[in-house]
């Protein structure tokens, strides 16, 4: 009998750490160029989320960040050059590159309205709706059968934070991995900014994913491989 409830307990602690641990690679397009043309030289956004961290491929820049690191590397391929951006300065890139292109973005503050179950591409997913107004709103999908992506979350938030401070306020509370965001507003019907790609469960890919390429020079600021 003791030695039967040592192996169920070993099977009942054994169980969330397989679930926790278990390989996945979700592959998200963000297209934020229509709402944020200040963003347009980067064209969309393919971000690909490892257990091990996040790597983002744009039309000429990439980047990478494994979890835990306090800095994306951002790589230009074209010149081989790289450099580390704090996960903490994000925020005041965006605001720099905006200046005066995301006033009213900048000053809006919603309400975030309980979750409503559903899925998305056959992913269970919750959607969380930010209110700015009667026709105003952004709807956040995100999903659980995942574990969070810390590294992931703490980019967005920095990224949402230097567009709209009040919205990352708001947002900073949806629990879950994003994997639809779509805007309603004035402007914007239905405007989907980030969409599901894929979701598979294996880590092919990630080693080469989250690592410099051969032959990268360093450079000392971000301007340096961006111009």
């Amino acid at each position: 009998m003791r030695r039967l409830s040592l192996i169920l307990a070993i099977a009942l602690f054994a169980l969330p750490l397989s679930a926790a641990t278990r390989p996945y690679h979700l592959e998200l397009e963000a297209t934020p160029t229509a709402p944020f043309p200040f963003l347009g030289k980067f064209g969309n956004v393919t971000l690909h989320v490892y257990g091990g961290g996040v790597r983002a491929e744009t039309i000429w820049l990439n980047g990478f960040t494994r979890n835990g690191a306090p800095a994306v590397t951002v790589m230009n391929p074209l010149g081989r050059m790289y450099t580390d951006v704090p996960i903490a300065q994000i925020s005041a890139v965006l605001t720099k590159l905006a200046g005066n292109g995301a006033g009213e973005e900048r000053m809006a503050s919603g309400t975030l309205l309980k979750p409503t179950a559903g899925k998305v591409r056959g992913i269970d997913a919750s959607r969380y709706r930010i209110v700015y107004g009667a026709d105003a709103w952004i709807d956040v999908w995100t999903t659980k059968v995942i574990p969070e992506n810390q590294q992931l979350r703490a980019i967005v938030e920095e990224f949402v934070r230097g567009i709209s401070p009040g919205t990352a306020a708001v947002a900073k509370d949806i629990p879950g991995t994003p994997v639809y965001v779509e805007l309603n507003f004035r402007r914007f019907k239905k405007l989907p900014i980030l969409k599901l790609k894929s979701l598979s469960f294996d880590n092919v890919g990630e080693e080469d994913a989250l690592k410099i390429g051969p032959i990268y020079i360093k450079a000392p600021l971000l301007d340096a491989i961006w111009k």
